[in-house]
């Protein structure tokens, strides 16, 4: 397993036209490359990042692949059309732990 940790800003009155896209088109194709949108965090007060979203993939090597889709990459085009400070961040998950 592998997750995908993305960071945006959410464009000053782009509130509406950003929810939008992102239950129409950002979720759907991000499942259609091979990542799972999981979890969702919206920051209402304070200093950083306004959104945190988290993505799931069956592996590293389906992660990497995904991110490097040219699906992913368009979806990603137009997402910055509501966003700003945007940045990503792949984790990648496949150590075991040992039994005591």
């Amino acid at each position: 397993m592998s997750t995908i940790f993305f960071y945006w800003d959410i464009k000053p009155e782009k509130d509406k036209e950003y929810m939008d896209f992102i239950f129409n088109d950002y979720i759907p194709s991000m499942a259609r490359v091979g990542i799972s949108v999981t979890d969702g965090w919206l920051k209402v007060a304070g200093e950083g990042t306004q959104i945190i979203a988290l993505g799931e993939s069956d592996d590293y090597t389906t992660a990497r692949t995904a991110l490097q889709s040219g699906e992913f990459r368009a979806t990603e085009g137009r997402l910055m059309q509501f966003v700003e400070n945007y940045s990503k961040h792949l984790a990648r998950r496949d150590i075991k732990s040992e039994e005591r």
